[in-house]
This record gives C-alpha cells, sequence and structure tokens, in this order.
C-alpha cells in the first residue's frame, strides 16, 4: 500500500494501470469516499483536483503511472512524512485503531515516517 497522497494546488491526476491489479480509493475533499474499486492493465482514472488517492498492490502487484496537469505539482502524502497523521495519534489510540501490539505500532510508526510505502509486498 502506498500512503494516501493528494495534490495540494490546482493539478488533476491521471493514473493509468500498466501491469497487475489491485484497489484504488479516492475520497473527496469532504471526506467521502467516491471511488472504491478494484483495477486491472488498461484501466484509465480521473483523480479531481484536492482529492485523496489510495493504491493498494494486489496478490501480483500493481504498476501504474501518473499524469499530473501542472508542471511543478504540490504532493502531499497523508502517512510517511514527519508531520503525517501518524505521528499526531498517541501510541495506545494507534494499538487499538490497527489492533496491533505495542512493538509493531512502533515499528509501523517508524517505517511510515521515511517511506510513501506503508506495507511492504509479500516476497
Amino acid at each position: 500500500m502506498c500512503s494516501p497522497m493528494y495534490t495540494a494546488d490546482s493539478a488533476a491526476q491521471v493514473i493509468y494501470v500498466v501491469k497487475g491489479s489491485g484497489k484504488i480509493q479516492i475520497v473527496g475533499i469532504n471526506g467521502k469516499r467516491v471511488l472504491d474499486m478494484e483495477v486491472k492493465p488498461g484501466q484509465l482514472l480521473v483523480v479531481p483536483r484536492f482529492f485523496v488517492v489510495a493504491k493498494l498492490a494486489g496478490g501480483d502487484g500493481l504498476e501504474c503511472f501518473s499524469v499530473i496537469t501542472d508542471k511543478q505539482p504540490v504532493l502531499k502524502v497523508l502517512a510517511g512524512e514527519v508531520s503525517s497523521v501518524w505521528e499526531a495519534l498517541s501510541p495506545s489510540v494507534l494499538e487499538a485503531s490497527l489492533n496491533v501490539s505495542a512493538e509493531f505500532a512502533q515499528l509501523f510508526k517508524s517505517k511510515a515516517r521515511v517511506t510513501g510505502i506503508l506495507v511492504p509486498p509479500k516476497n
């Protein structure tokens, strides 16, 4: 799973699925999910301005690319940066919300700081 991201400027995003399969979710600026679908090669999706998109690879992986309608887009992620939402949660809230042990919650938080990939692929 890649960290959910959005464009913080007026750019829109187009995603093309090249190989593999997975799930793509898009959430609007009002916080409501507007798309939650399985994707496969050849599909094209448009992510409106300021909408958040999350990609989750299926068992055979997911290869896709994005075209953004701005020469210098301002991209933001909801996790994976020091200022992410994960940093704002206390350890006990993180453990309860993810239903994981304290050790795993600490590992999750440390990995989310340095990468946009939240859950690595299975080998």
